[in-house]
């Protein structure tokens, strides 16, 4: 097997890159996207499209942040963190790191840290939850950079309270003042409203001899030039279709697909779900997200994986490159709740998926370029998981099918419903032995046009393992799949049902 050529994974990268900030709905990232489909039909990948989505694009019409120590003013840089609520709030700034009392929080500005292993959406619900009127997250990259990035908790574009970044060194400062006991206090104030967004993956085929597919994916929507999140990612995408594409025709089709979306709310991952699985009912054995694959001077390589056989033998030869080889359900454990990448919806809806991640002092900042990715780890990366395709593609079938035994199931059947009353629907809730899961915490959200949400309906399953919802429908709209999420602490299932079978 040839080794992959580190000079062309650069000049890629640099293509990529020219492209600066790729935010899904943007020209710029309309512009990748065609470039990305001439690179795949120039590595002889077919049936190249594009699959556009809607979404509900959050976009701030103006934003401030006036900070006063002792009564005397004190600028500092800031950026709005996406999806975060709108209003104007004046109030003392409270640090909310470490031990701090919850309720201090209450009617508070918060000063909270960047927790890497914890996602900032979790972060923000929680300082909301307690009380918090704002939140000043404080990065945790070098020289004062600010971090941005997506704090929407779920399916909604605004909620929350308002939320902006600050950088490490103007963070030490405001804590300085605290700890000195002067009146540190802010206005934060966040205009912002909710527009029609219109994203797009592009997918290109290696055909198979048999029906079934594995799926190898990465997101290509960044904040600012994002090299290492997800340039890195979609090179690595681009060298494996070139090199599938020119062998001889593989056991299972291959489909290489470039997610849009994914910094916002996962977007582009959910929109193939729906497309080929929900819908399209195609046999996806498999899928491997690239995220974020590489970054210089990285401190933790980690390869997550869903509790199938096939996965752990696929990726036996590439552990070395991975210091953290985990099952996928421990992400959320550490993660406050989430699985942050495409794989979320597929993996939890009963997919076998792994996905790379690490870590990177530049993540989500403007210095996140080209010369932040590793390119030496990052071709070792290509090899190893080209060797991982070849044995997802030498299993048979049927190894792919058992369940993961840390999810759980979900069926859904739409019920009756009398004229201009809400929609009803039945839901099943099991382990992955297929046990009624009893007391079980159910969320079925109603989704129109693409991804804007609508009414959400909670219940708990009986002794059974069953629940009944009515989710009111909105005044004029046809809702087109209902989004069902269960589990105790964050969900263990997630369940699409499409409404316009």
């Amino acid at each position: 097997m040839a080794s992959t050529d580190e000079e062309e994974l650069l000049r890629t990268l640099d293509e990529l890159a020219a492209f600066g900030e790729k935010r899904a709905g943007s020209e710029a990232g309309r512009r990748a996207a065609e470039h990305l489909a001439d690179r795949f039909r120039a590595a002889g990948l077919a049936d190249v499209r594009f699959e556009e989505f809607h979404f509900p694009s959050h976009q701030v019409v103006e934003a401030e942040l006036a900070i006063s120590v002792g009564g005397r003013p004190l600028a500092i840089g800031f950026d709005v963190l996406e999806g975060c609520g709108a209003g104007a709030v004046e109030s003392a700034i409270v640090d909310g790191d470490g031990g701090t009392a919850r309720d201090r929080l209450r009617g508070a500005i918060a000063l909270l840290s960047r927790n890497p292993l914890y996602h900032r959406s979790t972060q923000a619900d929680e300082l909301a939850r307690a009380g918090a009127r704002a939140l000043l997250l404080v990065s945790t990259a070098p020289d004062n950079l600010r971090q941005v990035g997506s704090v929407r908790a779920g399916w909604e574009a605004m909620a929350g309270i308002p939320a902006l970044a600050i950088g490490a060194v103007d963070g030490a400062t405001l804590r300085s003042a605290l700890v000195a006991g002067r009146d540190v206090r802010a206005r934060v104030r966040v205009d912002a409203r909710v527009v029609d967004g219109r994203g797009q993956n592009v997918l290109g085929r290696v055909a198979g001899a048999e029906p079934h597919q594995v799926v190898v994916g990465a997101h290509y929507d960044t904040w600012f030039t994002g090299s290492t999140d997800n340039g890195g990612g979609v090179v690595a995408l681009l060298a494996l279709a070139a090199r599938r594409a020119r062998r001889p025709r593989p056991r299972y089709g291959l489909t290489f697909v470039a997610f849009d979306g994914e910094e916002l709310a996962l977007y582009g991952g959910y929109d193939f779900l729906r497309r080929h699985v929900v819908v399209g009912r195609e046999p996806i054995l498999a899928l491997i997200d690239l995220e974020t694959p590489s970054a210089r001077d990285a401190q933790l390589y980690g390869l997550a994986r869903s509790n199938h056989r096939p996965l752990d033998d696929a990726f036996a030869d590439a552990r070395d490159l991975f210091g953290a080889c985990v099952p996928m359900d421990l992400v959320p454990e550490i993660m406050g709740g989430v699985v942050p990448t495409d794989v979320q919806g597929l993996y939890r809806s009963g997919t076998p998926s792994a996905a790379t991640a690490v870590d990177s002092a530049w993540y989500h900042t403007v210095e996140d370029t080209p010369d932040k990715v590793d390119l030496g780890r990052l071709a070792r990366i290509v090899d190893a998981l080209d060797g991982a395709l070849d044995r997802l593609l030498a299993a048979p079938p049927d190894h792919f099918a058992a369940p993961d035994p840390m999810l759980w199931r979900a069926e859904v059947a739409l019920l009756p419903r009398e004229a201009g009353g809400p929609l009803r629907f039945a839901i099943a809730i099991s382990d992955a032995a297929g046990s009624p899961r009893t007391g079980a915490p159910v969320a079925a959200t109603l989704l129109y046009d693409g991804f804007f949400p609508g009414a959400t309906a909670l219940a708990h399953t009986d002794g059974a393992g069953r629940a009944v919802v009515a989710v009111a429908v909105r005044m004029g709209g046809a809702p087109t799949f209902l989004h069902v999420a269960a589990g105790p602490r964050w969900p263990l299932v997630e369940k699409l049902f499409s409404l316009a079978e």
